[in-house]
């Protein structure tokens, strides 16, 4: 082998036929992401989660299903999703909007909470679904992916509203109407977050559905406790 032979950076091991040019085509494969920019790929990253909520989590499911059942068996296949950067991100964010700047202890505790409920809901699926061929790693995802709207319950009710009260000169019904308007937020992203984990995991039956329910409960009513 000649010494002045230079081998190629890294490629990636996708053996599907969408990797590989058909002949006679100026394209070439799918590389890695080591000769791109960090912008780019904190680009390509962004628009893939965006991607996957408009799958699991927006509300695609008020606009009635997809005449193709087969797209419909796409959007909402569950063993699709193994990304785990967006729950990372959507635990982090809801850590620090739910736990004041200065208790980096409950902080740590929110964190790690977040992600064992997590894995007891993935868990719940798992059982319940044994002949499912999905992973617990994807059910794990999917369950990330649908603590999005407890994101936006934390962020509107912990930053967003005490601003506006605020700016609204503090009075006795600021506290109520605070209240008042987290416990609506909370009743709201429940639904969603239910109706979403629902769809993407075939979920229909009062089994499969109230433990999941119950554990979105939970993170909501930390929001308005807290």
């Amino acid at each position: 082998m000649d010494g002045d032979t230079v081998e190629a950076d890294f490629v990636t091991e996708d053996f599907s036929p969408d990797a590989f040019p058909p002949s006679g085509s100026s394209m070439v494969p799918q590389r890695g992401t080591l000769d791109e920019s960090i912008l780019k790929t904190l680009k390509r990253d962004i628009r893939d989660i965006n991607a996957r909520l408009r799958q699991v989590v927006y509300p695609h499911f008020f606009k009635g299903l997809p005449a193709d059942s087969q797209s419909q068996s796409q959007e909402t296949n569950a063993s699709i999703h193994c990304d785990m950067w967006a729950p990372l991100t959507f635990v982090i964010l809801y850590a620090i909007s739910v736990s004041p700047s200065h208790a980096k202890t409950l902080f740590s505790s929110l964190f790690v909470t977040q992600w064992f409920i997590l894995l007891v809901m993935a868990l719940h699926l798992r059982l319940t679904k044994p002949y499912d061929k999905t992973s617990l790693i994807s059910y794990i995802s999917v369950s990330g992916y649908c603590l999005f709207p407890q994101v936006v319950n934390a962020v509107i009710s912990r930053l967003l509203l005490p601003l506006i009260l605020k700016a609204a000169h503090s009075s006795p019904w600021c506290v109520r109407v605070l209240v008042l308007l987290r416990m609506l937020l909370l009743g709201i992203c429940l639904l969603w977050s239910v109706a979403s984990i629902s769809a993407v995991t075939k979920s229909s039956n009062f089994i499969e559905i109230y433990p999941l329910a119950l554990c979105f409960f939970g993170i909501g009513w930390l929001t308005v406790i807290l």
